[in-house]
């Protein structure tokens, strides 16, 4: 029925309380995850230290190497876009 997830995280406000509980569902599914990085537009965004939380996040809930290896799109909904890389806005 899921096949996968994408995990939305906003780029100022990091991973909440919910996030957590939704990835370890997710992971105890072993359900491939994809993480969406939002509103990298923001002043007070801060899509590496984001980054970094959601690392720490997949590593407390146990992670294996294949699920730690989560691709990221970073979008901004005000421009219409997605990237792969935080470079390219």
């Amino acid at each position: 029925m899921v096949d996968s997830i994408l995990l939305l995280v906003d780029a100022a406000e990091g991973p909440l309380p919910q996030t957590r509980y939704v990835l370890q569902k997710a992971m105890s599914h072993h359900l491939p995850v994809v993480v969406a990085s939002t509103r990298i537009d923001r002043s007070d965004a801060r899509a590496a230290e984001v980054l970094g939380r959601r690392l720490r996040l997949f590593m407390d809930l146990g992670a294996d190497a294949e699920q730690i290896d989560f691709p990221v799109v970073y979008t901004n909904a005000k421009t219409g876009t997605a990237t792969l890389n935080i470079e390219v806005r």
